[in-house]
């Protein structure tokens, strides 16, 4: 006679029915005690049991097919059963059939990545891959990746399932406009209901010095009276730079200026301020033209007018 095959799901409670052993075996359920019918396990902790007063195999604990098995398939268990009177050994074979006990996991919760605001799209990043210890339908089947315009997921399909998840660059990144972007990996397996589990994605984008500075104003006007106070602040000029760090730090200096105007004015290289140094003279000049210039960290700059008028205080008194 062949050998006689079960299956029984995973994780099924102590005592649970395997298969009628005294049925197969076209015994009475009375002869199994009569003929000393009983298991030989093979040095494994016993899995299975008689139950004599019903005559089927049942399951002596809970099976997880996880840590007998693995990942290998068909998870099958074999022993025999031992006709004692005939000296006669049975072999049985009982196949642990997987259930959805596991759901897809990570190993981080959380991937930081830098990426250059210049890297150029079509660029592709892999990801971690999940792992569910489950097999089959009931093992990892697919990868998801929320909705971003900057990046979609590109998964190749394996003999197995899903391969190596990648991240692709669609579009160029702006550090100005979005300096972090937040995903999520999510993977999904194949059973009833679905399990998943998720992976948090920050893409940090690094600064390019793609800003030159702007000044708020192409033009600067102050009028001031002619016996102004030496040191007395002007006006301020200010120029604004997005990047990051020395990218986007101004400093402010005198562009075309006639030298006998930069004589009379002080700039403040770090804020912008502009002060008079000797007396204004309006005899000298009417107005003061100058050409003020901000550069950031990599040279890149930008320029403004500014235009001193002098009030004659003489005129004052009409």
């Amino acid at each position: 006679m062949g050998n006689i095959r079960y299956s029984v799901p995973e994780e099924t409670d102590k005592g649970s029915f395997v298969g009628s052993i005294a049925k197969d075996l076209g015994l009475e359920t009375r002869e199994l005690m009569e003929r000393g019918i009983r298991i030989v396990s093979r040095g494994r902790s016993q899995l299975f049991s008689l139950n004599p007063r019903s005559g089927s195999l049942v399951t002596a604990g809970r099976i997880d097919r996880e840590e007998l098995c693995a990942q290998s398939t068909p998870c099958v268990v074999s022993f025999n059963i031992l006709m004692e009177d005939e000296m006669k050994l049975l072999p049985i074979e009982v196949e642990i059939i997987d259930i959805n006990d596991n759901t897809p996991q990570f190993q981080l919760e959380e991937l930081e990545l830098k990426m250059s605001e210049i890297t150029t799209p079509g660029t592709r990043i892999p990801l971690p891959l999940g792992q569910d210890l489950d097999v089959g339908i009931n093992s990892l089947q697919s990868y998801q990746l929320s909705a971003n315009p900057h990046f979609s997921l590109d998964v190749q399909q394996g003999p197995e399932g899903p391969q190596q998840p990648e991240m692709v660059l669609q579009r160029p990144l702006d550090r100005e406009k979005d300096a972090v972007h937040y995903l999520v990996l999510t993977a999904s397996d194949g059973g009833s209901p679905i399990h998943s589990g998720t992976l948090q994605i920050h893409v940090q984008v690094v600064d390019v010095n793609d800003n030159p500075p702007a000044f708020t104003k192409a033009e600067y006007h102050v009028s001031v009276p002619e016996n102004v106070p030496l040191g007395t602040r002007l006006l301020k000029v200010n120029a604004t730079d997005p990047d990051e760090g020395a990218n986007g730090r101004v400093t402010y200096s005198f562009h075309k200026v006639d030298h006998s105007v930069v004589r009379k004015f002080q700039l403040d290289a770090y804020t912008g301020e502009l002060s008079n140094k000797e007396p204004l003279d309006f005899e000298e000049y009417k107005v003061y033209p100058m050409e003020i210039q901000a550069q950031d960290g990599a040279g890149l700059m930008a320029r403004a007018k500014v235009l001193v008028t002098v009030l004659d205080h003489h005129h004052h008194h009409h």
